[in-house]
């Protein structure tokens, strides 16, 4: 998909109000057919306080993002003698920019149209590196090409992209995972759009430990899979095998029949594919190796 970027610039004198329209474009090309799609719509205002909130109210209707302009703040005219209140519009996502018929006709003065090519950044020089969380690795897996398009706004949903859900409304998992990483960054921003670049191509974290657990008494495993290698780590799921709920601490069988308190030291050193079997003694769940 090619990104093109529109500017239009107007000045209504009647009113004082000048406009600075920015629109963003996707072009396909299927076969010597072209097809444009409008991603998102931004309008800079530079009016009186009550045109500006008469012009915002109409273009916010159509789906538009409104802006104050640089040079008018919006400033009522008891701010003279009163803190300054500045009016700060409510920015909303954009998903099809419809026309309103009640608006009346403004003459553009100038027309720009560039194909936007930002330098991208290196993602480790703007965005830190987070912890993942241990409980759910699951949820670090990359969108599927299979998925339908309310399967494809639930997982940005649940990657926590819902104000860009309106803009890829109609994108199935296949269109989404087409666009590029340039194209991704124009659309989303920069931050956003390494954010969704990555999740949308993330791969299965690998356990750092692996241990298999069984039942005092019985003899069906069950795998334990430690990315942080903590020991709340693996109480947590120590409890959720036997159902043990109440208790808070784990012992480990040691030489000689002694019991070691569970630690994060004693957990790194645990070797990796190791069974044991899980044991309750009193208020305490002891592991002892097999």
């Amino acid at each position: 998909m090619l990104v093109v970027e529109q500017r239009l610039s107007a000045r209504r004198v009647g009113r004082g109000v000048v406009l600075r329209a920015r629109f963003v474009h996707g072009v396909e090309a299927q076969g010597w057919r072209m097809k444009f799609s409008l991603l998102r719509t931004e309008v800079e205002i530079d009016a009186e306080p009550e045109t500006y909130m008469e012009l915002a109210r109409r273009l916010r209707a159509a789906n538009v993002i409104v802006k104050p302009g640089r040079s008018r703040l919006a400033i009522t005219p008891k701010a003279v003698t009163s803190p300054i209140l500045v009016n700060k519009p409510i920015l909303t996502q954009p998903s099809t920019f419809n026309t309103n018929n009640q608006m009346k006709p403004i003459y553009c003065q100038d027309t720009e149209v560039k194909v936007s090519n930002p330098s991208c950044h290196s993602p480790g020089a703007i965005l830190p590196d987070l912890p993942q969380p241990a409980e759910e690795p699951d949820k670090n897996q990359g969108l599927s090409k299979e998925a339908s398009s309310s399967e494809t706004q639930s997982w940005l949903s649940q990657h926590r992209f819902n104000q860009h859900i309106m803009t890829f409304a109609n994108f199935s998992g296949a269109d989404l995972l087409r666009l590029s990483r340039d194209d991704i960054i124009q659309i989303c921003g920069l931050a956003d759009g390494i954010r969704l670049y990555n999740s949308l191509h993330a791969k299965r974290i690998e356990p750092r430990l692996t241990l298999y657990v069984c039942p005092a008494g019985g003899s069906v495993y069950s795998a334990i899979y430690l990315h942080a290698c903590k020991a709340s780590e693996l109480l947590h799921k120590l409890k959720a095998i036997g159902r043990h709920e109440d208790c808070e601490m784990v012992l480990v069988s040691g030489p000689n029949g002694t019991r070691v308190r569970l630690t994060d030291e004693l957990v790194r050193h645990l070797p990796d594919n190791s069974t044991y079997t899980l044991a309750r003694e009193h208020d305490a769940l002891l592991l002892a190796a097999w």
